[in-house]
């Protein structure tokens, strides 16, 4: 059985998010994989699978225009979380996708992963990475269908604040924000989120 690779910890913060829903059949539980991969392809709608998702996020490319059928390498993910925005990624936290493997045709445990880490926006000459974390940062996001059953993960790795070599404004706000993700209590909370895309709520 093949397991999609995660970039290695070495330092700071690291979580471990996994829900699972089971189906009566395996040929069911395929379905439900399905539809989840196409949910998890559906950046701009992730927050309307559950309440319990605050942030927003925007699928864009290298000129900041919405991408909607298009999910690659390269691609940008910027991020509206609640509170005060990151004032060098113009209100946004972005990041950028460096690696999808797709399994999704695996005659054994199917599976669809990708991983993101924070950046700089699009076209910034200042090149300064605008996210709470810095680009040391890495969440792997996995779908699996093992048996009867279909599992999404968030693992995220090396979880550093990003408050070196910022603007001071930059520095407040990312050290508050990234406090919040630590103790448990940031606004990008990925256990809703993995248990929204696999069950859906009417919103």
């Amino acid at each position: 059985m093949k397991y999609p690779k995660i970039p290695k910890h070495t330092k700071g913060e690291s979580q471990d998010i996994v829900n699972m829903v089971c189906e009566n059949s395996e040929s069911s539980a395929f379905e439900k994989f399905r539809a989840v991969k196409e949910r998890l392809l559906s950046v701009n709608k992730w927050h309307t699978f559950s309440e319990d998702i605050k942030a927003e996020f925007y699928l864009v490319d290298e000129n900041d225009s919405a991408i909607s059928n298009n999910f690659e390498i390269g691609n940008y993910i910027k991020i509206d979380i609640p509170g005060p925005g990151n004032p060098s990624g113009d209100g946004f936290d972005w990041t950028e996708i460096i690696k999808i493997q797709d399994g999704t045709n695996e005659d054994i445990c199917p599976y669809f992963s990708f991983t993101i880490k924070p950046c700089a926006p699009p076209n910034n000459s200042k090149n300064s990475t605008a996210h709470f974390y810095t680009d040391e940062t890495s969440n792997t996001f996995i779908l699996r269908c093992v048996a009867n059953c279909v599992y999404l993960e968030v693992h995220s790795r090396n979880e550093i604040e990003n408050t070196e070599d910022v603007p001071i404004l930059d520095k407040i706000r990312n050290k508050a924000i990234a406090l919040g993700g630590i103790v448990g209590l940031g606004n990008l909370n990925w256990a809703a989120f993995t248990k929204g895309l696999l069950e859906p709520s009417e919103n």
